[in-house]
């Protein structure tokens, strides 16, 4: 299954160079997410998870941009489609 996950580092990368009307808090968040996937031993499951945990917080407290919202769309939907193809796959496999 992990031949078809995509690279969220270089998606993040291209989402904040095509959306320059992010903000300076989300660009930031963005460049924190891609630093920590770069590191060893890192989860990028568990840093796309704390990103969405992040941009969920700035929406709460009225400080998330309208890309920003786009951004946070993307990752919720793209989490909930590999979740349900993990599932998929782990009950075909038994």
């Amino acid at each position: 299954m992990s031949i078809f996950k995509k690279n969220k580092k270089q998606e993040l990368l291209k989402f904040k160079e095509e959306h320059p009307n992010l903000n300076d808090v989300e660009k930031n968040l963005i460049l924190d997410t891609v630093k920590r996937i770069n590191e060893l031993k890192t989860s990028q499951d568990k840093e796309i998870l704390a990103i969405i945990h992040s941009l969920r917080n700035l929406s709460i407290y009225g400080q998330l941009s309208k890309d920003g919202r786009i951004l946070l769309k993307k990752l919720q939907r793209d989490q909930w489609l590999w979740g349900l193809l993990n599932s998929v796959v782990l009950h075909d496999g038994s």
